[in-house]
């Protein structure tokens, strides 16, 4: 998956930083930025998932992760985040859903 995500620091209003998701679970999320945001950074984040529906979900974490830091490479920085909230029920349940919807289509084209 390579998908919209905005992001900023948390208790911030503006939306700052613009990049991807790569991979995503219920629990975190893979991504990219233009710049690396620092090991426990607490973010707050909006993605916009693929699909028909365009849905999007808003949570809450901290960076745990980065990629590649240390080959200084001058693409975007790759990191990784673990999610401790959403902003609604529904923001959980729009992305659990999309997961299901996602593992479903996976099945299928297995099966077939």
């Amino acid at each position: 998956m390579y998908t919209l995500l905005r992001a900023r620091q948390s208790g911030k209003k503006r939306y700052d930083w613009t990049g991807h998701i790569y991979d995503i679970s219920i629990s975190g999320m893979r991504f990219e930025l233009d710049s690396p945001l620092p090991h426990g950074q607490r973010i707050e984040i909006r993605g916009m998932l693929p699909g028909e529906h365009h849905t999007t979900f808003c949570a809450t974490g901290h960076v745990v992760r980065l990629h590649g830091a240390e080959d200084n490479d001058p693409g975007p920085a790759r990191m990784a985040m673990s999610f401790e909230t959403f902003e609604s029920q529904i923001d959980r349940r729009r992305l659990a859903e999309y997961l299901q919807r996602t593992a479903d289509t996976l099945a299928d084209r297995v099966a077939a």
